[in-house]
């Protein structure tokens, strides 16, 4: 049995200086106290997977709670807190807030809401003393810190004061110690200016003067950097790198030499020497089959491809990552898209809840009019439908089994999608 107070909240960026609710327990609700609590964002509900949420609440008497909630709907985004009865003896206005953390470093947090707490007949003598409570060790930590560097700065502050009690000289104490610095100085000038390593003669001095000056080395050096017939640009030193080496090249020659499925024995294996002596031994009829055998082998398109051929082949697919949303995460492997030809191409691995945008590819990747396509449940052998808009948003939508404790593997991406552009019937 318990005292229920409702707050809801929408998850959004608009200006709000808190809110007072109706909500109010008394001093005796022993476990019968409790907050219940709903988030939305955008009209639809906000799902709590992956999330730490917590509850921050701050009495009248200045006494500091914060601790976790109990979330009961994580696709729906419901959870619940009950007031313990040390919380419920801070009578009066509780000012409290909401915090959701989530796995991947982001985190939220709402507006803060009030609610009270009375006394009952028998409580009403009770004189609550401040307490403080807080299951987060980051945000105490942080705190202790804090107090360790204050009270550091302090112990600095005190120490240059007593330095500078320290430091306060008596009259004649100070005419003593500016005689002997007086002292120490002139000796050190006189040292410093019979000291001929220190110092240049005039004609040290001459010769250093002929020297290069910075400002012509420096425009030696421009002129330099700027000579087009000693240097290379960026463009050619691309076009350089791309061409071959000369035992890539050779090793593509012997290759290509060396095979049998392009190549006859006899005569293609004559050497230039060989070839030479057919020649001078007049032998004409081999020379021209040698001659009609090359220029067979050179027009075969079986054996050849084309110009557009290449081309054609040359555009493979090129993927980029899908980008993720909504708390949705990588799984096994990088959700990623590509578009090759008339198709569009999703590979990889998701970790979403269902029903949510987890995540989207530009527009013009997109099927005209949009698409369902069936995926697999990632270690249930169940399936879910995979909704592509055609705005580019992407949505997991139907899972079976439907049990969301069983949905914890993720769902594989592996799919291609006929591509049609243009409008929608």
């Amino acid at each position: 049995m318990y005292k229920t107070g409702g707050v809801a909240f929408d998850i959004n960026a608009n200006r709000t200086n808190g809110r007072t609710t109706n909500i109010q327990f008394m001093t005796q609700d022993t476990g019968s106290a409790k907050l219940s609590f709903s988030f939305t964002k955008d009209g639809t509900p906000l799902p709590l997977s992956a999330v730490d949420a917590k509850i921050v609440l701050l009495y009248e008497d200045g006494s500091f709670y914060k601790k976790s909630l109990a979330i009961t709907d994580k696709v729906n985004g419901n959870a619940e807190y009950v007031l313990s009865d040390e919380e419920l003896k801070h009578y009066g206005t509780v000012k409290a807030e909401i915090k959701l953390y989530y796995s991947n470093g982001q985190a939220l947090a709402t507006s803060f809401f009030t609610f009270s707490i009375a006394k009952t007949l028998e409580d009403q003598n009770i004189v609550p003393t401040a307490d403080y409570y807080i299951d987060d060790f980051e945000t105490l930590r942080d705190g202790i810190n804090h107090i360790v560097e204050e009270i550091s700065q302090t112990v600095e502050e005190l120490q240059k004061k007593f330095a500078d009690l320290e430091a306060i000289e008596t009259k004649e104490g100070a005419q003593q110690k500016a005689d002997d610095a007086e002292e120490k100085a002139r000796a050190y000038t006189d040292e410093h200016a019979n000291d001929e390593e220190k110092h240049i003669t005039a004609a040290e001095r001459k010769a250093w003067n002929a020297r290069e000056t910075p400002s012509g080395a420096q425009k030696k050096v421009d002129a330099h950097a700027n000579d087009q017939e000693k240097h290379v640009s960026a463009a050619d030193r691309k076009a350089w790198d791309s061409k071959e080496t000369e035992s890539g090249a050779q090793e593509k020659v012997n290759t290509h030499a060396n095979n049998t499925d392009i190549h006859v024995t006899k005569p293609f294996k004559d050497t230039l020497e060989e070839l030479s002596k057919l020649f001078t031994a007049g032998f004409k009829d081999e020379l021209e089959e040698l001659l009609r055998q090359f220029t067979a082998h050179n027009y075969n398109q079986e054996r050849h491809i084309s110009k557009a051929e290449r081309k054609t082949w040359n555009g493979a697919a090129t993927y980029a990552n899908i980008m993720l949303k909504n708390g949705a995460a990588a799984g096994t492997r990088t959700p990623m898209y590509a578009k090759w030809g008339a198709f569009l191409i999703l590979r990889g691995h998701v970790k979403t809840d269902a029903e949510i945008i987890f995540g989207s590819i530009p527009a013009e990747y997109a099927p005209a009019g949009g698409s369902v396509i069936t995926v697999p449940l990632s270690g249930t052998g169940g399936t879910a439908n995979l909704i592509i808009y055609d705005n580019g948003d992407l949505k997991i939508k139907y899972p079976d089994p439907a049990d969301s404790s069983k949905m914890g593997g993720g769902y594989y991406l592996d799919v291609v999608v006929g591509f049609q552009e243009g409008g929608t019937a």
